[in-house]
């Protein structure tokens, strides 16, 4: 059985409370399952509560993480990951490579002692690194394509190619805007588009950073993120069946991100473009 179960849909930082039960608080973790291959894209808080879920099981854990990137709110959650201090139990965690420090340093950064009690030594589990760059790659039973997208930092969107389906996670992106070069006659950020656009083609499922309204964004450009309009639109374009919204604000609580569903549905309409809209919430599962 393959399936997507949503355990941290927040971005930037956790936000517990009366105000954020219904979607959840915790920053980004998802969970990909096909038969017996486990994926986990990126560790955010919430990757701490599906530690907890993968212990339930009762048998070792091997699985593959995949950040998309090294912020804070991407590996905040892995010095809480239960499974990782088990003997036994392998991970191996891929990123981005970073051209002025190894993966494995990235991780153990914030386990300094100077910010955990606990290094990244002190783990019982088997951990592995393998950092990636722009490409396709096959990796045991799963191909993968990956490309980078517009967020500060070495940022890289994940295409994964499973048996029944094809499912896109791209946390942190922010449009590729046109602009014209010095010459003002080059008009920049089209390429990007084209290129993002075609990396999304035929694929069935896409989770994509929706993190602002179009006013909002408008105040926060060069940041990183995405208005909800724009995963409508690419999506659109490349032909996406079912889109979820992801990386919350923590300024938003539950009734806004309702609200924002609604007028992302309502501007999906407008724009002629029939495609399923979802917005991520904690415990949601997408059956493959």
């Amino acid at each position: 059985m393959a399936y997507i179960k949503f355990w941290g849909v927040r971005g930037s930082i956790p936000t517990p409370g009366p105000a954020t039960v219904r979607y959840g608080g915790n920053t980004s973790c998802v969970e990909l399952r096909d038969g017996d291959q486990l994926w986990i894209l990126d560790a955010g808080s919430g990757i701490r509560d599906l530690g907890n879920a993968l212990l339930k099981e009762k048998k070792p854990v091997q699985a593959k993480i995949f950040l998309t990137h090294t912020h804070w709110d991407h590996i905040q959650g892995f010095p809480f990951f239960t499974p990782a201090y088990i003997p036994g139990n392998e991970f191996t965690i891929h990123a981005a490579r970073d051209t002025e420090m190894q993966l494995k340093d990235l991780i153990a950064g914030q386990m300094n002692p100077t910010y955990f009690p606990v290094e990244l030594s002190d783990m019982g589990s088997i951990l592995k690194y393998r950092e990636l760059s722009e490409g396709s790659y096959e990796l045991d039973d799963l191909r993968l394509d990956t490309l980078y997208v517009n967020h500060p930092g070495n940022t890289l969107a994940y295409k994964f190619f499973l048996k029944s389906k094809t499912v896109i996670y791209i946390s942190d992106n922010e449009p590729f805007e046109p602009a014209l070069a010095e010459n003002e006659t080059e008009v920049l950020g089209e390429d990007g588009n084209r290129k993002f656009i075609e990396f999304l083609r035929a694929a069935d499922i896409l989770i994509h950073d929706a993190q602002y309204t179009p006013e909002e964004y408008a105040k926060h450009k060069t940041w990183g993120h995405s208005p909800y309009t724009y995963p409508v639109d690419i999506a659109g374009q490349a032909g996406i069946r079912h889109l979820v919204l992801f990386h919350h604000d923590p300024l938003h609580d539950d009734d806004f991100i309702d609200d924002m569903l609604e007028k992302t549905r309502l501007y999906a309409l407008s724009r002629h473009i029939e495609l399923r809209i979802t917005a991520a919430r904690e415990g949601l599962k997408i059956d493959l």
